[in-house]
């Protein structure tokens, strides 16, 4: 981890200051009301989202997912997708209220959600960007102090003011990536807890899937966590129900247990990615198609 005091002076103030303008647009944002902060800021970045150099590969990424839509269509899941990201932005300064309110609905069954204190044996929740994916972690049972896997800002004062924005979400806080990260995991589900990351990006060191149809790539890490402390695992997804409110839903996913690891991590891979795939194809328009998730493969020369 990179703190403040092993900057150099001129790193250091240049991060002050994206540090200050942070806080300034979490105090704006925090002076609003929930619903007209995440519309306002939903309405500003589908003005300004398809005029930026990431729209094309939204739209690239959409032919290759809906080829038998046409262009408008294809255009409206692109502006429902830049909303959805806009006001996502606004609630993540938000997100304390958010969870703290009656806006998020948990849509699963309380016995089931039950099931898995009594059983002790831990969890992994794997979820997707789907509408506000942040949320979906409130629904893990607070006996198994929920940790949250994330991507460490570079920015470290604008890296703790985030991560202490979530610690409502994740009672038993937050894991940067690194490569001590596998073996976290494993010792706080081991221990009973659970672990909660996305699973939905392509991977570049990932094993081969096929989503959409198409090829790519996606991180193994779930399945060989599921195959190998022989747990299921718990695939979430968040739907946007009105403006800011949300209900979350999930199903359990088993991993196979035959004499073939390295085969079961490639079909439970998949598996996990299919069921990702048709919450998609439900609400395109509130999932994230501004990442390379079917970015070709380094042709060599």
């Amino acid at each position: 981890m990179t703190s403040g005091r092993s900057l150099s002076p001129t790193r250091r103030a240049r991060y002050f200051v994206e540090y200050a303008l942070l806080r300034l647009v979490a105090a704006l944002l925090r002076s609003l009301p929930i619903d007209f902060a995440s519309s306002m800021m939903g309405r500003a970045w589908s003005v300004v989202g398809p005029r930026t150099h990431r729209h094309p590969r939204v739209m690239h990424n959409l032919a290759l997912a809906f080829p038998e839509k046409s262009e408008s269509e294809r255009e409206e899941i692109a502006r429902q997708q830049w909303d959805n990201l806009g006001r996502t932005f606004a609630e993540s300064f938000l997100i304390d209220r958010i969870v703290a309110s009656d806006r998020v609905t948990i849509d699963i069954d309380p016995k089931l959600r039950q099931s898995f204190v009594e059983r002790g044996a831990g969890l992994l929740v794997v979820g997707l960007h789907s509408a506000n994916w942040e949320i979906a972690s409130i629904a893990i049972p607070k006996e198994l102090n929920g940790v949250g896997l994330y991507q460490r800002l570079k920015n470290p004062y604008s890296d703790a003011y985030v991560t202490t924005l979530r610690s409502n979400v994740f009672p038993g806080g937050l894991i940067a990536k690194a490569k001590s990260t596998p073996k976290r995991v494993m010792a706080h589900v081991r221990a009973g807890g659970a672990v909660a990351l996305l699973g939905d990006q392509r991977e570049a060191k990932g094993i081969k899937v096929t989503v959409f149809g198409k090829e790519t790539t996606a991180n193994p890490f779930p399945a060989m966590v599921a195959r190998r402390l022989h747990n299921p695992v718990v695939a979430g997804r968040v739907l946007r129900s009105r403006g800011a409110r949300f209900v979350v839903q999930a199903v359990v996913l088993e991993c196979p247990q035959t004499g073939n690891q390295m085969e079961d991590v490639a079909v439970f891979t998949q598996t996990i990615q299919t069921q990702f795939e048709t919450w998609i194809r439900e609400r395109p328009g509130e999932w994230m198609w501004v990442h390379d998730r079917w970015k070709p493969a380094r042709t060599r020369s």
